[in-house]
């Protein structure tokens, strides 16, 4: 039987944890135990006690670095803005660059061709040969494809401008071929949330297709992927997985100047022999691999042929081609369930593949509700079933799952089964989707025990090329800290589709860079110098406490960075304890284990033989008394699907608290 609220009261109830036992705050010091330990509680979570002393030194150096950047940028705040505007400033950042340096293991969210910043693969094409045969149609018969790339060596079709020699710059071609280049371009800014406006901007301009032709050149192709395996080594990514389409479009010119076809096995042969001598000359690098996806525009029939390619060609590469996907806008295509029983096809094979192929479905890449049907193909079936139909099918992991936060009774299944989110921030704010990333998803899915990985998705066609992007937009809209950054590299490594023995190694390759990364931050932790910082401790918690026995008391104020890998001595009165800086605005100071006399002392620091005087007293108390809510009780009442928690102890207030799950 529930219990009637007869009086307010705030509860506070920490879900999936085990704190079910607070002090009540009828003083202050229990109330310093009951926030204790919440707090204590919400680190463990956070992971933050997963890290080494070096570590938690280049956290705080992490956390100077991101206050400094909140501090220049909060009446502007970059996350908060359209990137498309911001990423100059962005990239500029102390912080970002910073992060630039920290080994964020792997991208496993990436459209092939659409990866590398598009000014470094035209610059890379102007040192070729292929530049004298490099042409861009810019004229008025240029309708469905204006400013697409292409190579010619005769024919020339009509509207096609050779580039080498023309008005034509790099930068100018960025430009017209980005979706910032296009959207930056725009005489009436597009609204930050309406993704259909900007998919409709990216797709009917061609922002996805600018390049396509280019890359089907064998010796580009290459090129390009070179180019892409060295940025992501410069950017400190050291996995890729990419996304692509089937095998087998590859060309190459004749002595005549004629397109030659390269079959698919071909080219996965020469890209398994450039994967070996690229590894061999970069030993940085764990892998990269191919996720092999359709679009979500094609017909049954359609999809029904590619799976049985995929499979027939995943037989013979089962190294290399780790999976299968379905892209393109999830509103404007057919969704998973309308193509089921194909699908079912290459579940069936993924399950009879000693682990060597995975579903890994985009899915909830959406904002309207389940009960809109935002799609024209009319498959009767909203865009948010398919995380429903993902889930089925046993999805690896879930790009993007945005409308997964409009389900949190999912949250377990999705934990239990460590089915990882591949979050996109940068991309879910330029394609309307979370115009504000403090509002993004992703820090729900992390806080609520689903792992994530940090990804990129299309950073090339939307005008950047790094991960660093969406680690810097995470970092500063979330707040999050090292041991964060250092849980999503791991993600990256344990939830990617590398092979048993390739994920030993990659974990091996990748530790070996995060080891060095702490120890040089360490350096440039402890090595800092703030002269312009003043210590100013305005606040401690609690006030007094028990004389015979140590309790902790923290210090709160401005400017604690000066005690970064310094030796901390807390002062009460002529007794001394050893501090510990617990985050950029406290301290934590225990108190004498013993203090006979009953006495009000005065609490002051010592770094580096420096007095920093509070001006704030505490005191030590005979008696103190802590009621425990420590008999609370949990019902689970099967009628009315609450849980109600109690505690009987008390009888003139009845404590209760309900949740719906």
């Amino acid at each position: 039987m529930e219990t009637p609220l007869n009086s307010l009261l705030i509860i506070l109830f920490v879900f999936f944890s085990n704190i079910i036992s607070l002090p009540l705050p009828f003083n202050q010091y229990a109330y310093m135990l009951a926030r204790e330990k919440i707090k204590q509680h919400d680190r463990a979570v956070q992971a933050r006690n997963n890290l080494s002393s070096k570590e938690k030194v280049v956290n705080l150096y992490l956390e100077v670095l991101r206050a400094q950047d909140f501090i220049n940028t909060k009446n502007y705040f970059y996350p908060a803005r359209p990137i498309e505007s911001e990423m100059t400033n962005i990239t500029n950042s102390l912080f970002y660059k910073f992060l630039t340096q920290l080994p964020k293991g792997g991208n496993l969210h990436l459209h092939e061709f659409q990866t590398l910043d598009r000014r470094v693969f035209l610059e890379s094409i102007v040192q070729s040969p292929e530049y004298d045969l490099l042409y861009i149609c810019d004229q008025a018969s240029c309708i469905t494809n204006k400013y697409y790339l292409n190579f010619f060596t005769k024919n020339i079709s009509i509207g096609w401008t050779k580039v080498k020699g023309s008005n034509w710059t790099i930068s100018n071609i960025v430009k017209k071929t980005t979706l910032t280049g296009m959207l930056n371009d725009l005489p009436i800014p597009l609204y930050p949330t309406d993704t259909e406006a900007r998919w409709d901007l990216a797709s009917q301009n061609g922002a996805f297709r600018f390049y396509a032709a280019l890359v089907k050149h064998n010796a580009t192709r290459f090129n390009y992927m070179k180019l892409l395996l060295d940025q992501a080594l410069e950017d400190n990514v050291q996995f890729v997985e990419l996304r692509r389409g089937f095998f087998g479009n590859l060309y190459y010119f004749d002595e005549n100047g004629l397109q030659q076809r390269i079959n698919a096995t071909k080219e996965l042969d020469d890209l398994l022999k450039f994967k070996q001598d690229y590894i061999s000359k970069h030993p940085k690098l764990i892998d990269f691999l191919f996720v092999i996806y359709s679009s979500r525009r094609s017909s049954r029939e359609e999809l029904k042929i590619q799976i049985n390619n995929l499979i027939n060609l995943q037989r013979l590469y089962p190294d290399f081609i780790r999976g299968y996907d379905m892209v393109g806008e999830e509103d404007q295509g057919y969704t998973i369930l309308f193509h089921s029983e194909n699908l079912l096809h290459a579940f069936n094979y993924s399950q009879h593949s000693n682990g060597t192929f995975k579903l890994i479905f985009h899915a909830g890449e959406t904002n309207w509700p389940e009960e809109h049907l935002p799609s024209n193909h009319g498959d009767g079936v909203s865009t948010f079933e398919n995380i429903y139909d993902a889930l089925v099918l046993r999805t690896h992991r879930i790009g993007h799952g945005l409308s997964l936060a409009k389900r949190p009774d999912m949250y377990e299944y999705i934990r239990e089964h460590n089915i990882a989110i591949e979050v996109c921030p940068a991309s879910n704010q330029i394609l309307g989707y979370v115009a504000d990333l403090r509002n993004h998803p992703g820090i729900v899915y992390h806080r609520s025990g689903i792992p994530i990985v940090l990804a990129g998705d299309d950073p090339g066609s939307f005008g950047y090329n790094q991960l660093t992007v969406d680690f810097y937009l995470a970092t500063m809209a979330w707040g999050l800290n090292l041991a964060d950054l250092k849980q999503f590299a791991w993600n990256s490594i344990e939830y990617s589709s590398l092979p048993a023995k390739k994920k030993i190694e990659g974990f091996q390759k990748w530790k070996t860079q995060w080891n060095s990364f702490i120890d040089s931050s360490y350096t440039l932790a402890c090595n800092r110098i703030s002269p312009h910082i003043t210590m100013n401790i305005s606040d401690i918690l609690p006030i007094y406490g028990p004389n015979d026995k140590s309790i902790n008391v923290t210090l709160y104020g401005l400017g604690f960075e000066i005690a970064i890998c310094k030796k901390i001595i807390c002062k009460f009165g002529d007794k001394q304890t050893k501090g510990i800086m617990i985050d950029l605005n406290e301290i934590m100071c225990p108190t004498p284990t013993k203090m006979d006399d009953l006495s009000i002392v005065s609490i002051s620091l010592v770094i580096d033989n420096r007095i920093i005087r509070s001006g704030l007293k505490f005191q030590f108390m005979r008696s103190l008394v802590v009621i425990s809510d420590g008999t609370l009780t949990a019902i689970s009442s099967s009628k009315s699907e609450k849980l109600v928690i109690f505690n009987p102890r008390i009888s003139s207030f009845d404590f209760w608290i309900a949740f719906n799950f």
